[in-house]
């Protein structure tokens, strides 16, 4: 399996600034419990996978959640391919190495697990934050990306 990333920000300014945790009110669609989640975006960059399945191209997502103060935060990879209106997650991990969960990047055989939609707000608020990275990446719409200046490049090069 092949993986190509753009990373959003460079290495040194990801290693000088610390993400400033965000504090979402949410109430759950099965149960309806309401409950506020301390949420850290770490970030979010454009990826594509080569694999046995095919290419996926979309959006890739690393937040850092924490319910109270007594639990153990845990990391959620998350991603939304090109096309698609919600976010999924991929994989959930706590400190120390408890894998809850794992998946490839945009695996969604089997039993695929949305994220809530209030996280998947945030989520595409800071894909827009990000210069050049999305078109459109509104819930429930369809993400468009935007073009990678290497292809703008390439095809006025064919061109000329």
């Amino acid at each position: 399996m092949n993986v190509k990333a753009r990373n959003s920000r460079s290495a040194a300014t990801k290693a000088s600034e610390s993400p400033e945790p965000i504090v979402i009110n949410t109430r759950h669609p099965k149960s309806g419990l309401a409950i506020s989640y301390r949420v850290t975006v770490d970030t979010v960059e454009r990826a594509e996978v080569i694999s046995e399945a095919g290419v996926s191209v979309g959006l890739v997502a690393r937040l850092t959640i924490q319910a109270s103060p007594r639990q153990r935060p845990v990391t959620i990879m998350a991603s939304r391919l090109i096309g698609e209106g919600v976010w999924y997650s991929d994989a959930m991990t706590e400190r120390g190495g408890r894998v809850h969960y794992s998946r490839g990047f945009g695996n969604r055989r089997g039993m695929p697990r949305r994220l809530l939609a209030d996280l998947g707000d945030v989520l595409s608020i800071y894909a827009y934050d990000v210069p050049g990275l999305v078109e459109e990446a509104e819930p429930d719409r369809p993400l468009k990306l935007r073009k990678t200046k290497a292809k703008r490049k390439a095809k006025a090069a064919a061109k000329a």
